[in-house]
């Protein structure tokens, strides 16, 4: 008696955990992971559901099997020259693109079960060894690396949130939020007493996530510059 054949998709090709990770990616970007079934990802690749879990044991290990491949995809560059500001700000950079393209994996990050995979530490370790730079201990740069981190998906969250709160990769809301309105001097109701001086200002800087984005990691920056002085 002969092995059975390999299963093989609609178009002949053997199936691959790189094709179950794949696919799910694709679907996960156009309606979010909620939306990403092992069933969906069977009728995609025109084979039988159960397959699947010949190469990914739950939808667990199909998110950090995901969340890794795209880190794969957007690896922060060989370090060369660069100072420990500048990889601060490579990794915002990097991240920020990130982020935008594929919005789901905030979520995969932010959850323990499917957070820091293989590629996730190896950016840390990146990110550790330029804060090293400034003559703290490995703990410390390392809480530095997640500070930024934490800095950089807060800022993104905000540009995406309504990609994740509708799992739709072409929602183009135009809601305003209450700070839109006061600095375009349309406020709800009376403004809190230190913001009545932004009322109608329309500062555009302060509407820009980019640039507060931006702004953060530079002070992020300074403070950790100040800290590693103290620490020393």
């Amino acid at each position: 008696m002969t092995d059975a054949a390999p299963e093989r998709g609609s178009e002949g090709n053997k199936l691959t955990r790189a094709a179950v990770v794949n696919t799910a990616i694709e679907l996960a970007d156009v309606d979010g992971f909620g939306a990403v079934t092992m069933r969906k990802i069977a009728d995609r690749l025109g084979v039988g559901t159960m397959s699947l879990y010949r190469h990914v044991s739950d939808k667990d290990a199909l998110l950090m099997a995901m969340s890794n491949e795209i880190g794969v995809r957007f690896p922060y560059p060989p370090a060369g020259d660069a100072t420990w500001r500048e990889r601060a700000k490579i990794a915002a950079e990097v991240d920020w693109t990130l982020y935008q393209r594929h919005p789901w994996v905030l979520l995969a990050f932010a959850s323990p079960r499917t957070s820091m995979g293989p590629q996730s530490l190896n950016c840390l370790d990146w990110l550790t060894e330029g804060f090293m730079e400034l003559k703290v201990t490995t703990a410390d740069a390392t809480e530095m690396a997640l500070s930024l981190w934490n800095h950089i998906a807060g800022t993104v969250l905000g540009v995406v949130a309504e990609r994740l709160l509708h799992d739709r990769a072409d929602d183009d809301s135009e809601g305003q939020s209450g700070l839109t309105r006061l600095l375009a001097g349309k406020p709800d109701g009376v403004p809190p007493p230190h913001l009545v001086e932004l009322v109608g200002t329309g500062n555009p800087q302060l509407n820009d996530p980019r640039y507060l984005l931006d702004q953060g990691v530079e002070a992020l920056c300074d403070g950790f510059e100040a800290r590693a002085h103290r620490l020393r």
